[in-house]
């Protein structure tokens, strides 16, 4: 996708240079729209990853601490068997 892009930037400026001033506007209207656009796609699967990534974590907190309990409750009942 970006060699693409590159690839067609001096097509666009040559492109640019024969328009008139209202389509050339226009055209950096869009050209600014699709790069916010790209920008705020890039911002939410940003937020998207982090959000798996701190979901995964307090799982595995969870499972951790589960352990931890199960395992305490083992030792108490030992502790009380061997009384």
């Amino acid at each position: 996708m970006r060699k693409t892009i590159f690839a067609l930037l001096p097509a666009l400026a040559l492109g640019v240079a024969a328009c008139s001033p209202s389509t050339e506007s226009n055209l950096s209207n869009s050209l600014d729209r699709t790069g916010d656009s790209l920008e705020n796609s890039m911002n939410d699967m940003g937020d998207t990853l982090s959000n798996a990534a701190d979901d995964a974590g307090d799982a595995f907190d969870n499972t951790a601490s589960d352990i931890g309990n199960r395992a305490e409750h083992v030792g108490n009942a030992i502790d009380e068997a061997t009384r």
